[in-house]
């Protein structure tokens, strides 16, 4: 089995790779810091002893993203599970003058549409394969503080959406995760109550939770958020 993870050097994507890792499955593994990459390489490797295929890649970059998804199917004839993951979040207001907006939609759905169009192929040619896409809970809702994230979000459950239409027929099953505040590197140099919000073991814990029902049922959507409603 093969798992194909963006984003995958921090929070959620590295809580992932070590739990696809322990379960036995070869990994395509891609984020821009390769010296993170090539450790992480390396403890899966030591810890697991499964084939780990790592690449550093600007998701925010066409061209980048296809590179990736070319050389994984290159490096694994099947993709059985992808989760595009990587995803920035910035504050900004539609009015501000700057570049948020086209850099959160590159990043945050064109990657997603990148990876998920050359892999959905491969899976839809096995007649098999999960795709999870972490959305967030402002795919749902809108904050005018964060207008970029929150456009660039709401299109991603449109991908989403029409991801699993696409292939359902095809045995394809595709999940989105709508997580509320999250304890990952976005709030590096913050100070938040962290151990108050979802955590990445939480998003871990959903994943298997799909992965693990029969195959004729799919969650097609989870919303997640901290107990506490201040978060």
């Amino acid at each position: 089995m093969v798992a194909v993870i963006s984003g995958a050097t921090k929070g959620i994507g590295k809580n992932l790779a070590l739990y696809f890792a322990s379960k036995g499955y070869q990994l395509a593994l891609g984020a821009r810091n390769i010296e993170l990459l090539i450790s992480l390489k390396n403890e899966i490797e030591n810890n697991y002893g499964v084939a780990v295929f790592v690449k550093s890649c600007d998701f925010s970059k066409k061209e980048a993203t296809i590179a990736f998804a070319n050389e994984v199917l290159n490096q694994y004839k099947n993709v059985d599970v992808l989760v595009n993951n990587v995803g920035i979040y910035r504050l900004d207001s539609i009015t501000d003058e700057n570049e948020n907006f086209e850099l959160l939609m590159n990043t945050n759905l064109r990657s997603a549409y990148y990876l998920s169009k050359f892999i959905a192929n491969n899976m839809r040619q096995q007649n098999s394969g999960h795709i999870f896409n972490i959305c967030s809970v402002l795919s749902l809702s809108v904050q005018p503080q964060a207008t970029s994230y929150t456009i660039s979000k709401h299109a991603l459950k449109g991908l989403n959406d029409v991801l699993r239409e696409d292939l359902r027929e095809d045995n394809v099953k595709v999940t989105a995760i709508y997580p509320g505040s999250m304890n990952t590197s976005s709030w590096e140099g913050m100070i938040a109550p962290k151990e108050l919000f979802v955590q990445p073991q939480d998003i871990v814990d959903i994943i298997n939770t799909c992965l693990t029902i029969s195959k004729n049922a799919n969650i097609e959507e989870i919303v997640i958020k901290p107990m506490n409603k201040k978060y």
